[in-house]
């Protein structure tokens, strides 16, 4: 479950850290700001920013699986970068027990599923 949890995760920042600069194939300065906190279990936080614009911060924390018997790493994650038309683009985003979500204004959304009506008892 946490290896999958970390492929969708790595997946959502990889797609948006790799789109090209205009005018160039390659994303080639180095971050302009970087942090990062790891503690003994493996939980973490860290944000960077680039010259480019993007900005990721992300948070890594432990949680007891339901039954109590282990931990789970669950994500909070944020990431924004300024797209070719000149607007910025913010995905906020969460990963853990209940699965990968992930918001934003210039993502799309699943169109409502009208409810089915109840069919009447038969007579």
């Amino acid at each position: 479950m946490n290896k999958m949890i970390a492929f969708f995760v790595l997946c959502a920042l990889s797609s948006v850290l790799a789109a090209p600069l205009e005018g160039s194939s390659t994303r080639s300065l180095p971050p302009l700001d970087h942090e990062e906190i790891h503690d003994e279990f493996g939980q973490f936080a860290l944000r960077y920013v680039t010259a480019e614009g993007t900005v990721v911060s992300e948070r890594g924390h432990l949680i007891p699986t339901p039954d109590g018997a282990s931990y789970v790493m669950v994500y909070e994650g944020e990431v924004s970068y300024i797209g070719d038309d000149g607007k910025r683009y913010v995905t906020k985003y969460t990963a853990g027990l209940d699965g990968y979500h992930a918001e934003g204004d210039h993502l799309p959304v699943a169109p409502e599923v009208p409810e089915v009506p109840k069919p009447e008892p038969i007579k």
